[in-house]
């Protein structure tokens, strides 16, 4: 699916948004989450695409503040949000691979979570298998916590 830019501005108290590339797409609204749902459906009307795919689309905002100070400074700070997102995905595929590799070593799950500074209940979490995961069928035989048979 295709990212839509928006370009957004402030006039009279209003956003204003203007969808780029797309005809007859533009909206406002007071506040800018509001803003976004309505663009959504702007999208959605203008493209002449699905209502349920209003969720899904990728909307990429270039927001004019009218200060060029405040514009420069709340996209750098978007910009590094975005960075930092991305590397936290790429930490988390890291971690989770790595993970799996040191148990399937040998290694301990206690030992992978010092080096990996993970607890180990993460480690074992990372290196389960869904299927693990899941309850295990009792079969009568099991003998309940605590109860006193000697």
């Amino acid at each position: 699916m295709s990212t839509y830019r928006v370009q957004v501005t402030r006039e009279d108290g209003r956003w204003l948004a203007d969808v780029v590339g797309l005809r007859g797409a533009h909206t406002y609204a007071r506040t800018l989450a509001t803003l976004e749902r309505y663009v959504r459906e702007v999208i959605v009307l203008a493209a002449d695409l699905e209502e349920s795919m209003a969720e899904g689309l990728q909307l990429e905002f270039d927001i004019a503040t009218g200060d060029p100070q405040v514009d420069e400074a709340t996209a750098a700070v978007r910009d590094a949000r975005s960075d930092m997102a991305l590397a936290a995905g790429r930490l988390q595929e890291n971690t989770s691979r790595t993970a799996r590799a040191l148990v399937q070593a040998g290694w301990s799950v206690r030992d992978a979570a010092v080096v990996l500074k993970l607890s180990p209940q993460r480690v074992s979490q990372l290196t389960s298998s869904t299927g693990d995961r899941r309850a295990k069928p009792r079969t009568g035989t099991e003998r309940a916590v605590g109860t006193a048979n000697h």
